[in-house]
């Protein structure tokens, strides 16, 4: 469950941008032929919805019904006692509670008459218990992917995701640059996380690498295991509904300290110099190479991405020559420098 404060705020998602948001969607919609859309979600792949509605589930599945005209529809087998909680944070549309929502919204496709083609966001993940619910109650209805029209839809980004995801990424940088003494895994993870959430985190997941000279991956890990010389955290911090990860690398070293900010400043100068128009792989290559004596591990470039709200989209594993619109990038790498080892992670910005 959730354990951040979840509230709509009309002044930060206008009611306004939630209905230019769907008007979009609409738009491809039909520029696609598809006479509605429906959107999964749950806990892990709330990213659609939320960008919709402002509302993030907690807990139970979910489905949001768009259809080309009319009031957008959410589905939950939520019980009605959260029934007005979930009206006060979703601002828009209509709200059944069910223990059937694939059945409710099928139905009332078929009342509405004149469907022929639904798209399901995400197809093939879409789980199969409601999709039998909604071909039940639409017997004649073509199923397609949505996916394609969804992402159209998605960008540029506007003016309030813009600001939702910047202050997100202040409140993440802000988590970790707060850390100052810890001696344990516990003490730091909990230090980033308290932080974080006593600045407006509607959500945090921190992960924490404790030892990067014999261990480079990140893990949720808690408790008095001690801390290795250099270490790195990764914070995920969601404001409502918009999702970034920033990573720091430490060290308990004075030594280390002033290579460590040295590469520092060069990624965040790197960062803002990244063309996410062009491919990645040989920005990052070159980036790298003006850094002493520099070895890559590894890169990777995150973005919202359908129900996700944070979904690799490039890689050093598989390096794309094209580059895939999103309405924000995050870039995380990994690398050695003079011999030391240094991991960060960077909100980009906005992709057109």
């Amino acid at each position: 469950m959730r354990r951040g404060l979840m509230a709509w705020d009309g002044d930060e998602i206008p009611v306004r941008t939630l209905a230019d948001r769907a008007g979009r969607l609409r738009a491809a919609m039909a520029a696609a032929g598809h006479d509605a859309m429906i959107l999964y979600t749950n806990f892990i792949r709330s990213a659609a919805v939320s960008h919709l509605t402002a509302f993030s589930p907690y807990w139970a599945d979910g489905m949001l019904l768009v259809p080309r005209k009319g009031e957008i529809v959410f589905a939950t087998t939520l019980s009605k006692r959260v029934g007005t909680w979930i009206q006060s944070v979703k601002p828009v549309g209509d709200l059944v509670n069910s223990p059937t929502p694939g059945k409710v919204l099928g139905e009332r496709l078929a009342k509405a008459g004149g469907v022929r083609r639904v798209a399901i966001l995400e197809l093939d993940a879409f789980p199969a218990g409601l999709y039998a619910e909604l071909s039940a109650a639409l017997p004649d209805v073509e199923f397609v992917d949505g996916s394609d029209a969804f992402a159209s839809a998605r960008v540029p980004a506007d003016p309030i995701e813009l600001h939702l995801l910047k202050r997100a990424d202040t409140v993440a940088q802000a988590a970790l640059a707060s850390l100052r003494e810890a001696n344990t895994v516990g003490a730091a993870v909990g230090a980033v996380e308290v932080h974080a959430r006593l600045h407006g985190a509607e959500e945090v997941y921190v992960a924490i690498a404790p030892d990067l000279d014999s261990d480079r991956r990140f893990l949720r890990l808690s408790g008095d295991r001690p801390l290795g010389r250099r270490f790195a955290i990764r914070a995920t911090v969601a404001y409502k509904g918009s999702w970034v990860r920033h990573t720091k690398t430490y060290s308990q070293d004075s030594k280390d300290r002033s290579a460590i900010e040295r590469a520092d400043i060069w990624f965040k100068v790197f960062a803002d110099r990244l063309l996410p128009s062009r491919p990645l792989h040989g920005q990052i290559g070159s980036g790298v190479a003006r850094l002493p004596n520099p070895k890559l591990v590894d890169w990777l470039a995150e973005a919202p991405a359908g129900t996700r709200p944070l979904a690799v989209i490039d890689s050093s594993a598989r390096p794309s020559e094209t580059f895939i619109p999103a309405p924000a990038l995050i870039v995380s790498v990994a690398l050695t420098v003079d011999g030391m080892p240094w991991c960060g992670a960077h909100l980009i910005g906005a992709i057109a």
